[in-house]
């Protein structure tokens, strides 16, 4: 992912309703970004692809490929933050827009102040995590490793053996957190906080909404899948009943 230092903060939206788009572009500008628009999907993902932004706004009303079908294609291609804006709030949807690669998700009408703010606290997660990064520079634990897996806090790249596993930018820090301490059970409350702008030395397992936790089990399911575990396998992250995850330990694959 890029920088989000200075003013090189860059953003996409996708919307096919002029003052939908209008509004997001708007309030992205407000927190330092300059913003490029699409208006429909194939028109989005040719864009996201060429212009490589930190942040990708994907509307479910577009006329040619579906909401969906645009997630997809930008996740297996772009590390951004990926936010869906949703016609409706309903279930089934949200999981189906975090199934295909959605960060977050927001319904229509946008509530402004409650955008900005998810997007406020993406920045200031990911300058803290440039920050951290930065500083690490000058160390040798630049790579964090467990058995055949590597991840580069630096280069965000991770690699089983010799190959390289593409994730979202959700699911690098969560497989992050797990790295930091490898055996050791991180509950899912305290992975959303993590994601929600707590430094992770110090998240505590305090209240989270249900969606938060249910977010977190799918982005753990994505990563799974891309790690190459399965239901009838664990090879990588353990599901702990009733707590959270871990990594399975040198002697502990199943």
């Amino acid at each position: 992912m890029a920088g989000l230092a200075g003013e090189n903060r860059k953003a996409v939206v996708i919307e096919h309703e002029f003052e939908t788009r209008a509004v997001l572009s708007r309030l992205l500008k407000h927190v330092g970004f300059v913003v490029q628009e699409a208006s429909t999907g194939e028109e989005g993902v040719d864009l996201a692809t060429r212009s490589n932004p930190e942040v990708i706004v994907v509307g479910y009303g577009l006329r040619d490929i579906d909401g969906h079908e645009t997630l997809r294609r930008i996740s297996a291609r772009v590390n951004a933050l990926l936010l869906a804006v949703l016609e409706t709030n309903d279930e089934f949807e949200v999981v189906h827009a975090y199934d295909s690669g959605a960060d977050g998700v927001v319904a229509k009408p946008i509530k402004e102040r409650e955008f900005r703010a998810r997007v406020d606290s993406f920045v200031r997660r990911q300058d803290n995590i440039n920050n951290l990064l930065a500083l690490r520079e000058r160390r040798a634990d630049q790579i964090l490793r467990h058995r055949n897996l590597s991840l580069n806090v630096v280069t965000w790249q991770v690699m089983i053996d010799d190959v390289s596993v593409e994730l979202t930018a959700t699911e690098f820090s969560l497989l992050r957190a797990l790295l930091v301490y490898p055996g050791h059970v991180r509950s899912k409350k305290e992975l959303a906080r993590i994601l929600s702008d707590e430094d992770e030395l110090e998240a505590v397992d305090l209240y989270v909404s249900p969606a938060a936790v249910r977010s977190i089990e799918v982005h753990i399911a994505n990563l799974r899948r891309k790690l190459g575990d399965s239901a009838r396998e664990e090879l990588w992250i353990e599901t702990v009943r009733g707590v959270g995850y871990r990594m399975i330990g040198p002697h502990e694959t199943k």
